[in-house]
Parts: C-alpha cells; sequence; structure tokens
C-alpha cells in the first residue's frame, strides 16, 4: 500500500504544469479552427480526377496541438468514416475544395473518433 501511494505521489510530481505560453496558444488555435468552420462546414471535398471525398463536417485542432484538421465524412463507397486532413493540405481550385490523393490514398485515410 505504502509503495503504491510513493508512486502515485510521483507520478502527480512529473506532471508538468503548464505555462501561460502554452495556454495562449492553444486558444489562439481554438479560435483559429472556430474561425474556419463557417467557411468550410458542409462544403465538398474532392481529390485527385475530381474524385468526390465527402463534406466537411467541422475543423479541430490536432492532439498534438499543432495544426488545424478538417473533419470530412468519407463517402460510403470509399470505406465511411470521419476522416481527418489536415487543412494546410486543403486547396481552392476555382470553386472546389480539394486535396491531392487518390482514391486508395482516401480509402486508406484512418478514421478518426468523436
Amino acid at each position: 500500500m505504502v509503495c503504491a501511494l510513493i508512486l502515485f505521489a510521483g507520478a502527480a510530481r512529473a506532471q508538468e504544469a503548464r505555462s501561460l505560453i502554452a495556454m495562449q496558444a492553444d486558444s489562439h488555435m481554438q479560435m483559429a479552427a472556430a474561425s474556419l468552420i463557417p467557411t468550410l462546414r458542409g462544403r465538398w471535398l474532392h481529390a485527385d480526377h475530381k474524385l468526390v471525398v465527402g463534406r466537411v463536417q467541422d475543423v479541430r485542432v490536432s492532439q498534438d496541438g499543432h495544426t488545424l484538421i478538417a473533419v470530412v465524412a468519407r463517402r460510403r463507397w470509399l470505406r465511411g468514416g470521419e476522416i481527418g486532413i489536415p487543412v494546410p493540405r486543403l486547396h481552392q481550385r476555382d470553386n472546389d475544395l480539394t486535396v491531392s490523393g487518390t482514391r486508395e490514398d482516401i480509402r486508406q485515410a484512418p478514421v478518426i473518433g468523436p
């Protein structure tokens, strides 16, 4: 029992306090994501050769906190599910929102959790 308490206390001390700069950076990323939602949500995303990937559902900050991710509801015939595409990979071509990638690239994209 005493050993478990020592391990627990050590783990609690090992957690680093978040700096004010890190919290401000997180806040800026969250605001950037929120500002892109009205622009991107509901838009169809196309890949190479006019392949329709799916619709943008949301914009979130990546788990590492350094990249904005467009959450795209992938079409069923491309294996369905929501996938995350880094916003810097998205491009505007004429009136279309595009990402570079083949049908197989889109099928292989991992599904992201809720």
